[in-house]
């Protein structure tokens, strides 16, 4: 039973007592009081003079009454103070860890867009003509027509605060208006092609000769690093970059291999990521370059949890203009526009050409490529999905005719997809050659004044053949299935050979019923 507090003598009344007017302590603007439904409404006339406030009360008290009749919520709230709810609800979920990724870009557009928007609107105000509105308004707010996936954002954060609104009995369902996406559809992004990125790696050293002694030189060996991270990780350049310290990079051996990891911190939260070979050697160059830990080693470095950012120059100071000089070296190098794409590359390219040749090269399966990237599979098949004939190459061009109906409806679900941990293997350990291609490596010490010899074909060459080696070893040892094996061995990749003794292991391995019938051929090129 609802207890009515009494009321002051002097409280003016109406409609038979029903309706009552007050004034709080220090206010000038009298208040409105009734029962309905069992539950009590207390609203504003934003009257200060007597009549004007009996009159409002009057028609404020006859409108709930009607709302009530017909089936309608009585009690409405601002969108404001729904939407608080539901984020403290999404918040909460986080914290507990068994809120979804995307609630953190719910969030992100309910402070951003839809408060600052709706927030003093009752959210049973909110119909079409409104959102036609806010949608002039959001484009006006971003300097450009949103993109049908930013819609889906932006839409998927409203309705979870209508559905908060319906559930606590602000709004019936048929009161929620129906969203629209007529977003600008999500264009393909700029990337490195393998040959493109490799031109890059062979311009990198002689760019950093050619800038300045002091900072600027300093500041195009960071970028040098900071581009090859970016490229083995697959990390988001900004805030997963820039927050990156070295206590966020741990070093750990399973089953006799080394790997290295990264945990890092941005917009979808905290993940950890397994880095490619190589990066190991990325970190330890910046890590020689900064005068307070190069005496220190890299195991004694990774203990020491040290909480100073990575990328920083030699005086310890982090430069928040590796954006502005990768534009430079793109300019300089003419290399700044994707011929595909017509857009100008970024520092997010190098993300995007992570992507790229994880699964067109290491045969990466789209749900391990999504975890290490941090982004959803959907995303992934969206921005990835001009790649799904080179994937699958070999069915389109009848490659595959003789292979047994289930060995080939296995290997073409995901492309060339291993398991997470055997593709870890194949890509972490650190004696398997990576699939990106590498900096150029010097085999002559040059002389003053000269430039260093680049060995190419052959060192290649026989780069291949050191990582056939090894993944025909770990195969023998069972620390790698016969599917990753073939992977890393590159029996997928155009131009594809092997080495004499590479072929006398095979035949070995398959005496020692190591390797199939159908493993053979691949290896053997037949």
């Amino acid at each position: 039973m609802l207890i009515v507090p009494k009321l002051n003598p002097n409280t003016p009344t109406l409609m038979d007592g029903e309706v009552r007017l007050f004034k709080r302590k220090h206010s000038k603007v009298w208040q409105i009081a009734f029962t309905l439904d069992g539950r009590q409404v207390r609203v504003s006339s934003k009257k200060r003079i007597l009549n004007d406030a009996v009159a409002a009360a009057r028609e404020i008290y006859l409108d709930y009454r009607f709302r009530q009749k017909n089936g309608l919520p009585v009690i409405s709230k601002r969108f404001a103070d729904v939407a608080a709810l539901c984020r403290a609800t999404m918040k909460q979920q986080l914290d507990n860890g068994v809120g979804k990724k995307s609630f953190r870009d719910y969030i992100i557009v309910i402070d951003k867009y839809l408060v600052p928007f709706f927030g003093d609107i009752f959210v049973t105000s909110i119909d079409y003509e409104m959102l036609q509105k806010f949608a002039r308004w959001r484009e006006a707010k971003m300097g450009r027509e949103p993109r049908s996936s930013t819609l889906n954002t932006h839409n998927s954060a409203l309705n979870r605060i209508f559905d908060e609104a319906v559930a606590r009995g602000y709004m019936n369902k048929s009161q929620v208006p129906v969203l629209v996406n007529k977003g600008r559809d999500s264009v393909r992004r700029p990337d490195f092609t393998r040959e493109e990125y490799a031109t890059l790696i062979r311009k990198l050293p002689s760019w950093i000769d050619a800038g300045r002694e002091g900072k600027s030189r300093d500041m195009r060996h960071l970028l040098r690093d900071y581009i090859l991270i970016l490229a083995n990780t697959g990390m988001r350049h900004g805030t997963e970059a820039e927050n990156l310290c070295w206590k966020h990079i741990s070093l750990f051996e399973d089953k006799g291999l080394k790997y290295l990891e990264m945990s890092v911190t941005g917009k979808t939260g905290r993940r950890d990521i397994i880095c490619r070979a190589g990066t190991i050697n990325y970190l330890k160059r910046i890590q020689s370059r900064c005068p307070d830990i190069a005496d220190m080693s890299f195991e004694q470095l990774m203990k020491a949890r040290l909480e100073q950012p990575v990328f920083r120059l030699p005086d310890g100071t982090a430069s928040a203009n590796l954006r502005q000089t990768f534009k430079i070296f793109m300019k300089d190098t003419g290399l700044l526009t994707c011929p595909r794409t017509g857009q100008d590359r970024t520092l997010y390219s190098l993300r995007h050409t992570y992507a790229t040749f994880s699964l067109l090269n290491d045969g990466m399966d789209v749900h391990t490529l999504a975890v290490q990237m941090g982004t959803s599979i959907l995303m992934i098949e969206r921005h990835y999905s001009h790649l799904t004939p080179r994937l699958k190459k070999e069915m389109l061009t009848g490659k595959r005719y003789e292979t047994p109906h289930k060995d080939y409806t296995a290997d073409l679900s995901n492309g060339f997809a291993v398991t997470d941990e055997d593709l870890q293997r194949a890509i972490v350990d650190a004696e398997v050659e990576e699939s990106l291609p590498q900096e150029p490596k010097v085999t002559a010490v040059a002389k003053s004044g000269s430039k260093p010899s680049v060995n190419t074909s052959g060192d290649t060459n026989h780069k291949k053949t050191q990582v056939s080696r090894k993944a025909l070893e770990m195969l023998s040892n069972g620390a790698l299935s016969e599917k990753s094996a073939l992977a890393a061995i590159g029996t997928h990749q155009d131009a594809y050979s092997v080495a004499p003794d590479i072929r006398l292991k095979t035949l070995k391995l398959v005496e020692q019923d190591k390797l199939s019938e159908r493993g053979l051929t691949a290896i053997l090129g037949v």
